[in-house]
């Protein structure tokens, strides 16, 4: 299936949001397959998210006898470890029985388990705030609480929830409350140091607090302070991820290099994110509040989104309160504290053959892994990363032009831009000197043209017909605008006098600058469009801001010329305005055109070309503006910005006037239903 067939046209702004929509729609099935109870979703052209084959089908449920739960992880030998929290102790599991339970003589409150290859068991216990070590038998080994370093902190309080040991020995403690990031301890009970910092951000309320208010004003505010991680992981490579509810989406998954430092990219990602797992083969899966599960490669592309919230059904595969989630092989196994259950999720044929792929893509194994992603292209023609996959795969083997079309269906603008730099380097190399011959060609017959018709006057009959058609207004105004370029200021006097110019010309100059935003965006190259793909451009997006833009400009800078002794009627401003546009109508299309021939190493030819055209309207406008109302250069300066101003008042009034039409619209349609309803 072609691609475009099945892009969206809403814009999703969360998965969250996205899966709450597929919840409340409901879904279809084969009868052939397990009836999921959610749908799965994976990341689409556009960013968007698209509906795709299932990736996890839930297998099974499995209750517990346990009671309010905090953590759950799988041990290297397989056995599965539960934090018991409500029962005081740790049980151990294996294919889901119970077979042994640990420390009931010791924990008062568990909240986070890990297990190393030694079967040694390290526990968060929140109820005493300390941190208990049992050997594989259930034995204390050691239990110490609140460091004594200085480095710690005097005022900072510890209170471990969640913990992870990395090969060394050391654990990474996650400190309900710690805004200095993750606490590193050795076995002993010693700190070394914090450890993978969140950064604060500052509102522009907190900002203008700042400048503003008076430090003992600042005091009686909440402190900007980071937020402190919820959650952590720690992966076969020793790099630790974390996830923070309370931040964005999109920087919720926090991945640290040995040094600190974030590598994870800004991504879909959820506020309240509860646990994440990274299972053998690099894949990131974190489980949200609401039930739903992200999984996502080792760099960070998300893959599928699936799972929901158990809204009464008590549907297999439905989550009510998910706190932890681990995986085994294919399985992934999540925690539900308000069911006392595990639920276990398989992956599909699906799902594995895109993991397959992945993994070989990211080894490096561009053509091992393409016929995995055309697989699934052919189950799936809107699986983004497939087209990537492949892209990539063309462009090692030297396909450049195939590399060309796919890198376009991903969205991949770097790529495309190197695909065609090679492409564009082939061509120059086989028709640069032939194409060099023919421009030299060209010059010699214009030039030895231009010489013979001087002297036998062969084209003054073209010449005056074309003159004569000036005694058409329409086309010498056409002419007119080209004056401009020389002399604007006399040109705007002529339209002040009524000499030349009308409103009819302008008018077809505003309508010409209206084709050209959207001309422009169809002729820009795809490494410079503003658009990933134009299966989301609509035409009323570029047209209706436009003109607004040019109404708002002309009303709001006649009347403010009106009351600043502007000298410039309603029809000049028009006029002066719709010319002064003359720079944008002349090189807006050739300039998009242009971009086609350009990779992003000319990108400053590109964007000079347009900021140069802007400055030129600029300008042009300012000299209208000064011209048409006979203003000094101080007095235009300030027609200019009082303009401005006013059309941000015009803009903001309408938006209040939109919200209090729409809520009196929302009143009067409550009160005929409520009419409605009592009839």
């Amino acid at each position: 299936m072609h691609p475009k067939a099945i892009w969206k046209r809403l814009r999703i702004k969360t998965w969250l949001g996205l899966l709450a929509v597929a919840g409340a729609l409901g879904v279809v099935r084969a009868p052939a397959q397990a009836v999921s109870p959610y749908n799965t979703w994976a990341r689409g052209p556009g960013g968007y998210l698209v509906m795709t084959q299932d990736a996890y089908r839930p297998v099974a449920e499995i209750d517990l006898a346990i009671d309010g739960a905090e953590d759950l992880f799988v041990a290297p030998d397989g056995h599965v470890y539960i934090a018991d929290t409500g029962n005081q102790r740790i049980v151990k599991l294996k294919d889901f029985e119970v077979v042994a339970t640990f420390g009931e003589d010791v924990l008062s409150g568990p909240t986070g388990i890990f297990v190393d290859a030694a079967g040694v068991m390290y526990i968060a216990d929140a109820a005493t705030d300390t941190i208990v070590i049992l050997d594989p038998a259930g034995q204390l080994v050691t239990q110490f609480g609140r460091p004594v370093e200085p480095l710690f902190g005097k005022e900072r309080e510890f209170l471990p929830r969640k913990l992870a040991v990395n090969a060394r020995k050391n654990l990474y403690i996650i400190s309900e409350g710690s805004v200095n990031g993750i606490v590193q301890m050795n076995t002993a009970g010693n700190f070394i140091g914090y450890f993978g910092a969140n950064a604060s951000t500052m509102s522009l309320k907190m900002i203008l607090q700042r400048l503003f208010l008076t430090q003992e004003q600042l005091d009686q505010f909440v402190k900007n302070e980071a937020a402190s991680p919820s959650n952590l992981v720690i992966d076969r490579q020793s790099l630790v991820y974390t996830v923070t509810e309370g931040t964005s989406n999109s920087e919720s998954i926090r991945k640290y290099t040995v040094s600190g430092k974030n590598i994870f990219p800004n991504t879909w990602g959820s506020t309240t994110f509860r646990d994440i797992h990274v299972n053998d083969a690099g894949l990131v899966l974190a489980v949200d509040q609401s039930g739903a599960i992200a999984e996502y490669d080792l760099n960070g592309q998300l893959l599928f989104v699936f799972g929901s919230g158990d809204e009464g059904g008590d549907r297999l595969g439905t989550l009510t309160n998910p706190v932890a989630i681990d995986g085994l092989g294919g399985e992934v196994y999540v925690l539900d504290k308000d069911k006392n259950a595990v639920v276990v999720y398989e992956s599909t044929a699906f799902a594995r053959k895109v993991h397959e792929g992945i993994q070989l893509y990211l080894e490096g194994y561009y053509a091992e892994a393409k016929p995995y992603f055309e697989e699934v292209l052919d189950i799936n023609g809107s699986f983004v990363m497939s087209y990537q996959a492949i892209a990539d795969a063309h462009f090692k083997a030297g396909e450049y032009a195939q590399a060309l079309t796919a890198y376009r269906y991903a969205e991949d603008r770097n790529g495309y831009s190197q695909a065609f730099w090679e492409l564009r380097n082939q061509v120059l190399q086989r028709t640069l000197t032939q194409a060099l011959g023919w421009l030299f060609g060209l010059w010699i017959v214009l030039e030895v043209g231009g010489r013979l018709d001087r002297r036998n006057r062969w084209s003054a009959p073209v010449t005056t017909w074309l003159a004569g058609l000036r005694r058409f207004r329409l086309i010498d105004d056409f002419v007119f605008m080209f004056r401009f370029i020389k002399q604007p200021s006399d040109s705007f006097y002529y339209i002040k006098t009524r000499e030349r110019g009308s409103l009819r010309f302008a008018g077809l100059i505003y309508a010409w600058v209206l084709a050209l935003r959207v001309l422009t965006i169809y002729a820009t190259s795809f490494i410079f469009s503003p658009y990933g793909t134009l299966a989301y451009f609509r035409v009323e997006d570029e047209i209706l801001p436009t003109l607004l833009a040019i109404a708002l400009w002309n009303a709001a800078n006649y009347l403010v010329s009106t009351i600043s002794d502007g000298e410039g009627r309603v029809r000049d401003v028009i006029i002066g305005s719709a010319y002064s546009l003359f720079p944008y109508t002349l090189f807006a299309l050739p300039i998009a055109l242009l971009s086609n021939v350009l990779t992003q190493n000319e990108v400053f030819v590109h964007d000079f070309s347009l900021n140069l055209m802007w400055a030129w309207v600029g300008i042009m406008l300012f000299i209208m503006v000064k011209e048409i109302h006979n203003y000094t250069f101080s007095e235009t300066v300030r027609n200019v910005l009082t303009t401005l101003f006013t059309m941000g008042l015009f803009l903001l009034t309408g938006y209040i006037l939109y919200v209090l039409f729409n809520q009196l619209y929302e009143f009067v349609y409550a009160i005929f239903q409520e009419i409605g309803l009592r009839a």
